[in-house]
């Protein structure tokens, strides 16, 4: 096996996201462009990168939050009409998902490397990191990223 660099394996198509994005938009994003994160830019800059497991997390504090919100409204008011968010918790993080941004949910800190960096020294970096997925960036320019998915095809072809 040749001694590839993270330039020669990145994707330097990225599709990248706004903070401001809602996400369930965020959510319908990653599922056409068949991804399962992408960075954030504002303004020009990468201010961060959000997953699915973002979403996951996000989604499990709010079930919890609804389960707990539910069984409080059950025991206490049983005869009492349950306001709609409690009854279904599915709707209610539909709503959520709606209602809130990628900025609340995202990783802030961008874990990056430059193009010249070898596969082995980006998949050091996702392991000690426990990530899928590093920025290349240089000079403060986006030019791509390389997931672990990327690392495994390169590995498995040659």
């Amino acid at each position: 096996m040749r001694n590839f660099k993270a330039r020669d394996i990145m994707v330097k198509q990225v599709h990248s996201v706004s903070p401001e994005l809602n996400l369930f938009d965020l959510e319908r994003e990653l599922s056409s462009h068949r991804i399962t994160g992408a960075p954030v830019i504002e303004r020009g800059s990468v201010v961060g990168i959000v997953s699915r497991s973002d979403i996951d997390r996000h989604l499990s504090r709010e079930e919890s939050r609804i389960a707990a919100s539910a069984l409080f409204y059950r025991a206490g008011f049983e005869d009492a009409d349950e306001p709609e968010s409690q009854a279904d918790p599915s709707s209610a993080a539909l709503e959520s998902m709606r209602k809130t941004r990628v900025r609340e949910v995202m990783t802030p800190e961008v874990i990056s490397v430059s193009g010249d960096e070898s596969i082995g020294a980006v998949a050091g970096v996702m392991r000690r990191r426990r990530i899928h997925r590093v920025l290349v960036i240089e000079n403060g320019n986006l030019l791509g990223l390389v997931s672990s998915m990327d690392i495994v095809a390169v590995v498995a072809t040659t």
